[in-house]
């Protein structure tokens, strides 16, 4: 499973992008970076898009992918998610008021965009993987997924503050090679993260003790980038030599 890293920051300055992960150069996991860092034809390639939650941050190039790739593609991407989470992106996003309704242009027949409902806690076939979503605790409606192909398996936590069931799921699983697991905030604004759904390093290494799998790969990603120094550090004192702070444009094989 190769995974490339498109934006990996909670926050968008001049050299940070917001969050989206690109799987076997066809799945979107998350969509807040994809059209500024992918060529068209890189774009053309894309048949889903999962999303963990509503939020801008992971949904907003899903309308700019749509606008680009429009009487291009000869099947409709899939926007893959919970019944509350599409239901937000229709009302609030794709309204033919905020943007266009690419879920009916051209036409409601052979639409760019065509939404795809999932259930938590059932695995579903997409692009020859297989994916759970498990609800994880934020201020809106959120998942993270569970994402396996024959030989691994990685877990994603999109936007969380302190949970539990993602964690049991992960225990379960024999082929864990990697964590892709939040941390926003630096420890003093552990007021303003529990607040708004999110994790310091502090509350990070609770959630690590909650899993029991071995020698994973624990990937650090929606870091605030106005206190990415500050949170550097405070990771790197947890002491445990498997955490990476993602940086846009690694590429991972599992």
């Amino acid at each position: 499973m190769k995974v490339r890293v498109l934006g990996c920051h909670g926050s968008e300055l001049q050299d940070d992008q917001t969050t989206a992960f690109l799987i076997n150069d066809s799945l979107l996991l998350d969509a807040g970076t994809v059209t500024s860092v992918l060529t068209l034809d890189e774009q053309k390639k894309i048949r889903s898009v999962l999303v963990t939650h509503s939020h801008l941050d992971h949904t907003k190039d899903i309308l700019f992918l749509a606008d680009n790739v429009v009487g291009g593609n000869n099947t409709p991407i899939e926007v893959i998610s919970v019944p509350k989470v599409l239901k937000i992106l229709k009302f609030h996003l794709l309204n033919d008021k905020i943007w266009p309704d690419f879920t009916i242009l051209p036409t409601a027949e052979e639409p760019v965009l065509r939404f795809r409902s999932i259930k938590t806690g059932t695995d579903v076939s997409i692009n020859g993987l297989t994916v759970k979503a498990i609800s994880v605790n934020h201020t809106v409606e959120a998942v993270g997924y569970i994402i396996r192909d024959e030989t691994s398996s990685i877990l994603y936590t999109g936007d969380t503050g302190p949970t539990d069931k993602i964690w049991k799921e992960a225990n379960k699983l024999s082929n864990l090679k990697a964590v892709i697991v939040e941390t926003s905030f630096p420890n003093h604004l552990h007021a303003l993260a529990d607040m708004s759904g999110h994790l310091t390093p502090f509350m990070l290494k609770d959630q690590l003790n909650k899993l029991k799998v071995p020698d994973l790969s624990i990937l650090i990603f929606h870091m605030k980038p106005q206190y990415l120094p500050e949170l550097e550090n405070e990771i790197a004192a947890l002491g445990n030599p498997n955490i990476i702070i993602l940086k846009q444009g690694k590429v991972f094989e599992f």
